[in-house]
């Protein structure tokens, strides 16, 4: 039988408010925590490295036939908790009745980079998680973060990303790093004006596509990086689009183009 947990004294119960509410404890101990079936499966079919996993009684049909399955497994270590316990570590209004404590891993790099998202300054985590997610729904080899970006395997980024962490590179770079990274790639820099309307930019052929932040945009050093301006046309009041909205949009424009040319 599983352990039953009921202090919150617990050493794992630390930990998990730990790595649920600061970076610092998510970098120095090098992991995460993922709520929830959806995602705790995604990371099980991604055969994603776990510390432990915690339960409570309240878990649904689905969670227990996951969980039956870690057990069946034996290769994670696996404790029931309190319902009350699991209310006061979890990062949601309405826990699902599981968690895992997870590695933090990068995935391997493709040999070839040929599509890349930068993320540079982007504070939302709500933002970045749905970036990542639509990154990796459009196929991009890698995401790059910069700094002043969000920590990516905050609780909201990670249920923002639905599972992208499992399946798309996510590099934390600076700027003097860059560079050496992509630099047989055109980078567009996505500008509210002056900017190269998104359907005449040529985003068919290997780019990367650099989203700045919600205040400020893109730091000065994107700017200085950046080959191309790209623009998203808008005939409404609006003056700008929010990071994942414009993001999603030339996300989806790269694929559009790339779907014609090989059509071609």
């Amino acid at each position: 039988m599983p352990e039953l947990i009921t202090s919150a004294s617990n050493k794992k119960i630390q930990l998990v408010r730990g790595l649920q509410t600061r970076s610092k404890v998510r970098q120095s101990e090098k992991a995460f925590v993922v709520e929830g079936v959806r995602l705790l499966e995604e990371a099980v079919n991604a055969q994603w490295p776990m510390n432990f996993v915690l339960y409570d009684e309240t878990l649904s049909e689905r969670g227990a036939a996951l969980l039956a399955e870690l057990v069946a497994r034996g290769n994670v270590e696996i404790a029931e908790i309190t319902p009350g316990l699991m209310a006061e570590i979890s990062d949601t209004e309405t826990p699902q009745g599981i968690l895992a404590v997870l590695e933090r891993q990068t995935l391997p790099l493709p040999l070839t980079l040929t599509f890349v998202v930068i993320a540079d300054q982007i504070r939302d985590p709500g933002n970045l998680g749905t970036l990542l997610r639509t990154a990796e729904a459009a196929g991009a080899d890698i995401a790059v973060l910069t700094p002043g970006t969000v920590d990516p395997y905050s609780p909201k980024v990670i249920r923002a990303g639905m599972g992208a962490h499992f399946h798309l590179p996510i590099l934390e770079k600076s700027w003097e790093e860059v560079p050496s990274l992509i630099k047989d790639l055109s980078v567009f820099l996505a500008a509210s004006s002056e900017g190269v309307p998104l359907w005449d930019a040529n985003l068919g052929g290997p780019c990367a596509l650099l989203i700045g932040g919600e205040a400020f945009g893109a730091s000065p050093e994107a700017e200085k990086f950046a080959t191309h301006k790209v623009t998203i046309p808008m005939r409404g009041r609006a003056e700008s689009l929010n990071a994942a909205v414009a993001g999603g949009i030339l996300i989806a424009e790269v694929l559009r183009q790339r779907v014609q040319n090989q059509k071609e």
